[in-house]
């Protein structure tokens, strides 16, 4: 969880805004899509469980009209006196007598009429009395069945378990007339023992179509494909609109009073069974899943997509307002990252007048002062490297100036001689040259010269047999250099290299066409161990700017670390210089200087 929170953290402003949106508008949509199935499910369920069983109860008192029938057919023909009397009539006949015939025909029709007064009122039922002399009375045709075959039955011999006033239930079984099976195939049937003396049993026998109760199903058929069940408590159907599935076993718990969800057929039912008056049966219904309740879902799902789509598009103005309300900081942004990668030129160009583009103005505003900041800084900063330079220059040691010109005045005096003309020569050039500074750089070449008289006046002053050697190419000699960035390496040459022999220095220069200036100064002095040298490269490569320290020695006291500064502040890192020495056998400083366009404007704007 707090590394999807650190996620969306990093997400941008916009970006953040858009989801919190999104997330606002769906999780209450969702919510109201889940909490209206959870609620309306169980109320939908037992509503519609409420109404499967209402159908079955209207159904059951149409099958307990049936059962009705059935019993007060049984019972006037088990309680009715003069029934009574005829059947005990019919039960003394002797089957050997020769008008035995005629009796049971004379019988026949008076247990007919008798019936006919109640069965007239009655629904069509099968009724067959057995007698135990193999005497029998039926209201259907012996050609249709002969009722003596019912003995053979497996449940027949259960009818002499029966109490007096006990009814076995048949359920249903394959019609035994034989003309109406095609028409009616199954049957309902009961049975009852009527017992007329301690050994004298006489069996009656009632059946009714099963079509009666598939007749009352179908008027409760409705558009929503319930199926009726009349089955036992095992779940066997005795009825059912499908005739093929009489006989057939429901995989079910018929007696649950609850309703149930089950999958039948591959579909998802609502069952709910109610009792059958009489008899152990139930009535079972099967309702489809999705005809109950889908009609109510689809009202209510068909309700909240619509509020979807006006929730869709809600979000689709709401985000496309919150890139619009976020828009300036996106461009906020844009110039903010193009700050950060050099270009101050950026700017936001806002309209209006509210917070948003208040800020961008102050932004804007901001930018320009900074950059006027920077311009001055830039001035301030050339303003700092002319006078550094200046100052640079103008630190030329009075008593060496006065030294020399003493020492010519002497020399004058004395010898009279033309070469004093020459050391004059040499000191009003190099006095010119220091006089001058109009421009921070000159040609090499000309800063050679200038490093010509300063060996000439050194060797004079202080006695010296100093040869300085040059090798410079024609392309070098006319390459602009800081003015008197060689005096400095060639003082330190000349005083610190000095091992009391001749001694020579070697400028080799030359150009490395677009990329550098490689200007090589060799001396044959005393040199240095490798722990000095190592100290003055620490020295002059580490040690700050504003740390210079004078050399008391030196010509105009700047020194090769001054040299470097100077070199570093004017071309920046792309100046190398290397410092090389073994002692005994002199030093090496190499210079790189960088001939790039870049330098060359620098070193215009240093020129100004």
């Amino acid at each position: 969880m707090k590394l999807l929170w650190n996620k969306i953290m990093q997400m941008s402003l916009r970006t953040r805004l858009i989801l919190s949106v999104i997330l606002c508008i769906l999780f209450p949509w969702v919510g109201t899509y889940i909490v209206s199935n959870y609620f309306t499910k169980d109320v939908l369920e037992q509503r519609a469980a409420t109404q499967s069983e209402d159908d079955l109860r209207m159904i059951e008192l149409g099958i307990k009209n049936m059962l009705d029938d059935i019993m007060n057919t049984s019972n006037y023909i088990q309680f009715d006196s003069n029934m009574r009397q005829l059947l005990k009539s019919h039960e003394v006949i002797d089957v050997d007598s020769p008008t035995v015939k005629q009796q049971i025909a004379l019988n026949y029709i008076h247990i007919s009429k008798e019936l006919s007064g109640i069965t007239d009122l009655l629904r069509p039922l099968y009724i067959t009395i057995l007698f135990n002399n193999d005497l029998y009375y039926t209201n259907y045709s012996k050609l249709d069945f002969n009722p003596l075959q019912f003995k053979e039955k497996t449940w027949f011999g259960k009818l002499d378990h029966l109490s007096f006033y006990q009814t076995y239930w048949l359920g249903a079984h394959p019609t035994y007339i034989q003309s109406e099976r095609d028409t009616y195939p199954y049957l309902i049937t009961i049975g009852r023992r009527i017992q007329k003396g301690n050994s004298s049993y006489i069996y009656l026998i009632i059946s009714f179509k099963e079509n009666q109760i598939k007749q009352l199903f179908s008027q409760f058929q409705s558009e929503k494909r319930a199926k009726f069940y009349l089955t036992n408590n095992t779940g066997e159907i005795y009825s059912s609109l499908n005739t093929d599935e009489v006989g057939t076993i429901l995989p079910y718990d018929v007696t649950n009073a609850d309703y149930q969800i089950v999958d039948f057929k591959e579909e998802k039912h609502l069952m709910v069974s109610y009792p059958v008056s009489y008899s152990k049966w139930r009535l079972v219904s099967l309702v489809p899943y999705n005809d109950i309740i889908g009609s109510i879902n689809l009202v209510t799902r068909t309700t909240i997509l619509i509020q979807g789509v006006f929730l869709a598009l809600f979000l689709i103005g709401l985000i496309m307002l919150v890139r619009e309300f976020t828009k300036p900081i996106t461009k906020l942004h844009h110039v903010t990252k193009a700050i950060k990668q050099g270009d101050l030129t950026a700017r936001i160009h806002l309209s209006g007048s509210n917070d948003v583009a208040q800020l961008g103005h102050s932004f804007n505003h901001m930018l320009d002062t900074i950059e006027e900041m920077i311009e001055q800084v830039k001035i301030q900063e050339e303003a700092k490297r002319n006078a550094e330079l200046e100052m640079l220059q103008a630190q030329i040691n009075p008593h060496f100036l006065f030294n020399v010109l003493n020492a010519i005045r002497l020399k004058i005096k004395m010898e009279g001689n033309s070469g004093s003309a020459s050391l004059i020569y040499s000191l009003s050039a190099l006095l010119r040259m220091t006089i001058n500074r109009n421009n921070a750089f000159i040609p090499l070449e000309e800063e050679l010269t200038i490093v010509k008289h300063y060996v000439d006046l050194m060797n004079f002053r202080h006695q010296h047999d100093v040869e300085l050697e040059i090798d410079v190419n024609e392309s070098a000699s006319s390459f602009q250099v800081p003015r008197f960035f060689l005096q400095p390496i060639i003082e330190n040459a000349i005083i610190h290299g000095n091992n009391n022999r001749k001694e020579t220095i070697k400028i080799i220069a030359s150009e490395q066409i677009d990329t550098y200036l490689k200007l090589v100064i060799t001396d044959n002095g005393k040199g240095m161990d490798m722990l000095t040298l190592e100290g003055l490269r620490k020295k002059i490569f580490h040690q700050k700017g504003h740390d210079t320290v004078k050399s008391s020695k030196s010509f105009n006291g700047i020194g090769v670390q001054n040299v470097y500064q100077r070199m570093k502040l004017i071309y920046g890192e792309a100046f190398q210089l290397r410092i090389d020495s073994m002692e005994g056998e002199g030093t090496t400083l190499t210079f790189q200087i960088p001939v790039h366009k870049r330098w060359l404007d620098v070193r215009n704007s240093f020129g100004r």
